[in-house]
């Protein structure tokens, strides 16, 4: 598996590529690596996949979905936010996000495929009401839950502070400590080096 990770407008956006599958985790703002990934791997199976519903992860998953055919999958908590420009915070940093809807709302706990890759699907509130993280073939992709020495802001709509720390003490304590840790912003990590730093 070939993890990619671009930085668009200092919001992580990864491609990941196999034999069989293409996905693209986060695409925030446009981006013509980004569309041309999904275009040259068009003999595979392709998804969006979307950990929560803010403007900076969310921008140009409907464009791509209109250009490629790519259908989109999202948390089935944040899904109303994708029409809901206050919710997605666009309003709030004058970005206006055209409103659409994922095609694949996705549960706590969920186990599906994409071509060669199994993806479990884990709840991860706090950031936003209905944000997840995605595990995938050993990699840990947690969006604005957890980052290299931080994690996402509580202040947003349907954010918490108590619900931010079950899911940090959640990852911290389901997941192996070499779990590489990809995140919304920033570098990777690995679970056992924010466990550590946060004296979990």
């Amino acid at each position: 598996m070939k993890i990619t990770t671009l930085d668009l407008e200092n919001t992580n956006c990864y491609l990941i590529s196999t034999e069989k599958s293409a996905i693209v985790i986060d695409p925030g703002y446009k981006s013509g690596e980004v569309e041309k990934f999904l275009t040259e791997n068009a003999d595979k199976e392709r998804l969006i996949l979307i950990t929560h519903a803010h403007f900076d992860h969310i921008g140009d998953a409907k464009r791509l979905r209109e250009i490629t055919g790519v259908k989109i999958a999202i948390g089935e908590l944040d899904n109303p936010a994708l029409s809901d420009n206050v919710v997605n915070e666009g309003a709030n940093f004058g970005i206006d996000i055209e409103p659409f809807d994922a095609n694949i709302l996705l549960n706590d706990g969920e186990v599906f495929s994409v071509g060669d890759l199994e993806i479990k699907v884990y709840l991860t509130q706090g950031h936003t009401v209905g944000g997840v993280c995605y595990y995938i073939n050993g990699n840990l992709f947690t969006g604005d839950i957890l980052f290299y020495r931080g994690f996402g802001n509580t202040c947003f709509h349907g954010g918490s502070r108590r619900k931010i720390v079950e899911s940090l003490n959640f990852l911290f304590n389901t997941f192996p400590l070499d779990t590489p840790v990809y995140s919304g912003h920033g570098i990777a990590t690995t679970i056992g080096s924010e466990k550590s730093y946060y004296g979990r």
